[in-house]
């Protein structure tokens, strides 16, 4: 049996503001390829319930955040890799049956916060290929979260 492992590392950082609203992230469960047939392609989406998902909550104080990963193109167990390309959308809507507004977890994307607006959850979806020998074992890939505040 091979198991996918997504470890998150996550930075926050401000771009030259003076901070003055505190943002929380709060990880709700890992991206879960489960069970995987070598030469096979598996997806993930991001409304599955193995989709990775957590919570970004702000105080009500009124700031842009920019939202972007730090991904490797490739799950490892040892010596071994499998390509792996992320998906992941972004909403204010808790439920798990929503799919959000897709974005490019590559190239990242803005959420602003206010007293309105203070939570956010991002899901993360994605697609394995496996080789047709597949070596077996736990895949995992760390993956770091960078929030930077644009603007207060």
């Amino acid at each position: 049996m091979k198991r996918i492992i997504t470890l998150v590392f996550i930075l926050i950082s401000s771009y030259g503001y003076p901070q003055s609203g505190n943002l929380q992230v709060t990880y709700l469960r890992d991206l879960n390829f489960q069970q995987i047939i070598p030469g096979l392609q598996k997806t993930i989406t991001e409304i599955s319930p193995q989709s990775g998902k957590f919570a970004i909550t702000g105080d009500g104080t009124r700031m842009t955040v920019s939202i972007s990963f730090n991904l490797s193109q490739n799950l490892s167990h040892g010596s071994f890799n499998m390509p792996v390309v992320y998906t992941a959308t972004y909403s204010n809507n808790s439920n798990d049956n929503q799919p959000g507004i897709p974005f490019n977890p590559y190239s990242g994307t803005t959420l602003t916060f206010d007293d309105k607006t203070k939570e956010y959850y991002i899901k993360l979806g994605g697609t394995i290929t496996p080789a047709p020998v597949q070596s077996t074992g736990d895949y995992s890939d760390p993956m770091i979260i960078i929030l930077t505040i644009l603007s207060n």
